[in-house]
Order: C-alpha cells, then sequence, then structure tokens
C-alpha cells in the first residue's frame, strides 16, 4: 500500500487565464473544486487539488503558461491511498508519459527515489544478510503451511 498527500492550491488569477491554469493542472493530476470570481475585482479564484509529487515546480509552470499573471497558495489538505504496487518490476515506466491509474503507486516511488538520488530497486536482499532472508522465508512457509 501507497500513500499520498495532497496539497489544496488556491490560486488567483485574470479571466482570460483560467484556461491555461485548467491545462497545467490536467497535466499534474491536479483537479479543479471551486472556479468563483472574486467579487468586485476582475480575478478568478481557482481552488484545486494537487498530490504533492506532482506539486514540484508547478508555481514556475502556472507562472510561466499564464505569463506570470496567475499567484497560488498551497496549503496541506489530505492523505490518500494510492492504487497499485510500488514494488511491482513488471511495470515499465516510459518517461515523459503518465503512468496508467494502476500504476500510480510505482511511479510515485521511482520519482522519488530519483529525485532524492537513490537507487529504483528496492529489496529486502539489501538490507538483510543471507542467512536472515533464509529464515524469513522458511518462518513464512511455516506459517503458510499452519493455515493451509
Amino acid at each position: 500500500m501507497c500513500l499520498n498527500s495532497s496539497f489544496l492550491f488556491q490560486i488567483q488569477t485574470p479571466i482570460d487565464c483560467v484556461s491555461a491554469i485548467y491545462t497545467v493542472l490536467s497535466r499534474r493530476r491536479g483537479h479543479v473544486t471551486a472556479d468563483v470570481p472574486q467579487p468586485g475585482t476582475p480575478a478568478y479564484i481557482v481552488k484545486a487539488f494537487l498530490p504533492v509529487i506532482e506539486s514540484f515546480g508547478f508555481e514556475t509552470d502556472l507562472r510561466y503558461h499564464t505569463q506570470g499573471q496567475a499567484f497560488c497558495l498551497s496549503v496541506f489538505d489530505h492523505w490518500a491511498i494510492v492504487p497499485g504496487d510500488p514494488l511491482d518490476k513488471t511495470i515499465v515506466l516510459r518517461p515523459l508519459e503518465p503512468a496508467p491509474i494502476q500504476h500510480l503507486a510505482r511511479e510515485f516511488m521511482v520519482k522519488t527515489r530519483r529525485r532524492k538520488g537513490m537507487s529504483e530497486d528496492v529489496s529486502i536482499n539489501k538490507f538483510f544478510d543471507e542467512a536472515m532472508v533464509v529464515e524469513l522465508a522458511q518462518q513464512a512457509a511455516d506459517l503458510h503451511q499452519q493455515m493451509i
């Protein structure tokens, strides 16, 4: 199981930049929860959820696509379970392509480890010596036999 946290972004922008904000959010797996005009001004307030893993570089991307006219504020909002198995090595992730929903946990784990300069390989063999791995496998087999 993999958990992901989400930010609530509040973006203030002129009306002519709202479509650019929707484009940036959709490319980063964000979804808009509210889109309302700010009374007495020509500005719009767009509220959206964005996974934390997708938020790196978001403000720069937002300003680039709105020619510096949009400003955002982010606040942690909630945790959510991410579908998929982060340790499934059969999943092939292609650069610059969003992963399908069932592969999100693996993609998030790999992105995080790459960003931190860590190896993509996560295996218990790295953390236990050979005798301990054999002992754990034997205990798992014994437990499985008891259940049958």
